[in-house]
C-alpha cells in the first residue's frame, strides 16, 4: 500500500506512522523539527533495525502501552525501533550537541526528549510519556566509538534488541530447570529465536526448532538447533522430544499452541508466549500459559545480579552470537521510502530470515 504524505509547515522532519487500528496503514508525517526547551535535547535519527520485533510492538501497542513512547496524532502511532541517534541541538547538562547514543527510537528522522541522570554510561529519558513503561525503555547508551555502517555494527544494530528476548529467556529457563529437559521454539528462523536456541545449545539443553516448510532448510543450516520440523510435521514432535519439554512461542499463535499441546500431551511442562511474528497472538489470549515479559525479566536479573553484572554477561553472549552468525547478511535501505519498502516486507512475512534490514535515514536513495 502506497504511503500517504501529510505536508506541514517548511521542515524536514519525517516519520512513518502506522494506524493504530490497521497497521498495515501507513502515512508520512512531515513537521518542523522541535526547538528543544530546558532540559530537553533534539536528536536525529541516524540508523535502526527493523525486524519482527518491531511488529509485535505495534501488535501490542495499546496493551503493552508501546504506543506511549513517542505520541503522534490520535488514530495514529510511532513504532518503536532500536538505533543510532545524534544530538543536533541540546539545552540539557546532561547530553551535549553531537554526542551519539543507542537506545530506542520512533521511526522518524528526528525525536525530542528530556536527557536524565547523565553518567560515563548514558542518559535515561525522562519525557511524561514515557513514566507508563519500563525503565529499560528509556535507558540508552553513549555510542560515540561505535562504527555504524559497518558489518560489525550493523549486525549489532539489528541482534542487540532481539537478543535481549533470546538472552533473558534463557536466564528464566536456566533459572527453572526443573521445568524442562528440552525446549521447542516456533518461528524458528526468526532471530530471537535463533539466539535462544544459540545459548541453550551452549548449556547443552536439546531444542526442536519450528518453522515453515519453506525456511525448513535455512534454519537446518544455521546448525543451532538439534533437530528442524515444518509446521506440516508435529506429529513427528513426540518422537524428538524428551519427558519434560516447554514450549517458547515466538510465533504468538494459540491454534499452534494447542496443536502442539495435543501432540506433547503428558510431557509439556511449561508454555512461554514469547512473540507474535505470526501477527495473529494475543496477550488477552493466552491466559493460560505464561505471557513473557524480557523488562521483567531483565528488572529481576538487575535485582539478582546488579546492572554491570547484567551488561556485562549480555554483551558477551550478544558478541558471541553476533560472531556465530555466518548466516545472516545486513541489507541496507535508505530514507523513509525505503523504510516504508522494508516495513511492509517484514509485516506481509516477506522478508528472507538470513537477511538483516537496517534502514539510514540520513540518505536518500
Amino acid at each position: 500500500m502506497a504511503a500517504q504524505t501529510i505536508r506541514g509547515t517548511e521542515g524536514k522532519a519525517l516519520s512513518l506512522q502506522v494506524a493504530r487500528d490497521d497497521v498495515h496503514r501507513v502515512r508520512v508525517a512531515e513537521t518542523s523539527p522541535a526547538e528543544p526547551g530546558p532540559g530537553e535535547a533534539l536528536f536525529e535519527v541516524e540508523r535502526f533495525g527493523v525486524s519482527a520485533n518491531n511488529v509485535t510492538y505495534a501488535l501490542f501497542g495499546d496493551e503493552l502501552r508501546y504506543w506511549d513512547l513517542f505520541p503522534a496524532e490520535t488514530g495514529w502511532g510511532q513504532i518503536p525501533v532500536w538505533g543510532y541517534l545524534r544530538a543536533v541541538a541540546s539545552r540539557s547538562g546532561e547530553v551535549e550537541t553531537g554526542r551519539r547514543a543507542f537506545g530506542l527510537c520512533p521511526m522518524s528522522t528526528h525525536v525530542l526528549m528530556r536527557p536524565d541522570r547523565g553518567d560515563a554510561a548514558g542518559f535515561r529519558d525522562a519525557s511524561v510519556c514515557r513514566s507508563a513503561v519500563p525503565g529499560v525503555y528509556n535507558a540508552y547508551f553513549w555510542a560515540d566509538g561505535d562504527s555504524p555502517g559497518s558489518r560489525a555494527g550493523d549486525l549489532l544494530v539489528v541482534l542487540r534488541p532481539l537478543f535481549w528476548l533470546s538472552f533473558t529467556l534463557d536466564c528464566y529457563l536456566a533459572e527453572h530447570d526443573g521445568l524442562t529437559s528440552g525446549a521447542v521454539i516456533t518461528s524458528a528462523s526468526s532471530k530471537a529465536a535463533i539466539g535462544l536456541a544459540h545459548l541453550l545449545r551452549g548449556r547443552g539443553v536439546p531444542t526442536v526448532g519450528l518453522t515453515s516448510p519453506r525456511h525448513a532448510g535455512f534454519v537446518g543450516e544455521t546448525s543451532e538447533y538439534g533437530a528442524v520440523a515444518g509446521y506440516d510435521q508435529l506429529g513427528a514432535l513426540a518422537a524428538l522430544t524428551g519427558p519434560r519439554t516447554t514450549l517458547i512461542d515466538v510465533a504468538g499463535n494459540p491454534a499452534l499452541r494447542q496443536e502442539i499441546g495435543g501432540q506433547l500431551a503428558g510431557r509439556l511442562t511449561s508454555v512461554l508466549v514469547a512473540g507474535s511474528t505470526h501477527g495473529d497472538g494475543n496477550p488477552a489470549s493466552s491466559a493460560a500459559d505464561g505471557l513473557f515479559s524480557a523488562p521483567r525479566q531483565i528488572r529481576d536479573q538487575t535485582r539478582r545480579w546488579g546492572w554491570p553484572v547484567l551488561q556485562q554477561r549480555f554483551t558477551a553472549a550478544l558478541d558471541g552470537f553476533a560472531a556465530s552468525a555466518t548466516w545472516l547478511t545486513v541489507e541496507t535501505a535508505h530514507g523513509i521510502g525505503g523504510l516504508a519498502r522494508v516495513y511492509h516486507g517484514v509485516l506481509g512475512n516477506n522478508s528472507s530470515p538470513a537477511v538483516a534490514h537496517v534502514v539510514d535515514l540520513t540518505t536518500e536513495n
